[in-house]
């Protein structure tokens, strides 16, 4: 009888895990990396690219009202003291609410 035993369950696992090992290595080098913050910090002012003029009048109302406006693009709500990604979208329209849901500010980005 051999010293050792074949067990099938143990190899396959073995195999997937020098399979996939350099895969999440190599992932993990060629994406890059996006600092996190608060918006002030990460997000330079930004050109108007997502329709912020003309929404300045929603600043001090619930952010629901934005639901009613006509957005170039996504709609990012930023709560107090949540952090964001450095990714910058010229036609994202970021909104800074309150604890009660107040818009603070609007932003492009």
């Amino acid at each position: 009888m051999p010293p050792y035993r074949l067990d099938l369950a143990n190899l396959t696992r073995a195999l997937v895990l020098l399979a996939v090992a350099p895969l999440a290595t190599g992932c993990n080098r060629s994406l890059p990396r996006q600092s996190v913050g608060l918006l002030a910090v990460v997000l330079p002012p930004q050109p108007d690219l997502c329709g912020l003029v003309g929404l300045e009048m929603l600043i001090g109302q619930d952010f629901v009202s934005l639901a009613d406006q006509p957005l170039v693009g996504t709609l990012r709500v930023i709560w107090p003291g949540q952090e964001i990604t450095s990714d910058i979208v010229a036609t994202r329209l970021n909104a800074e609410v309150s604890d009660q849901g107040l818009i603070l500010g609007l932003s492009c980005g």
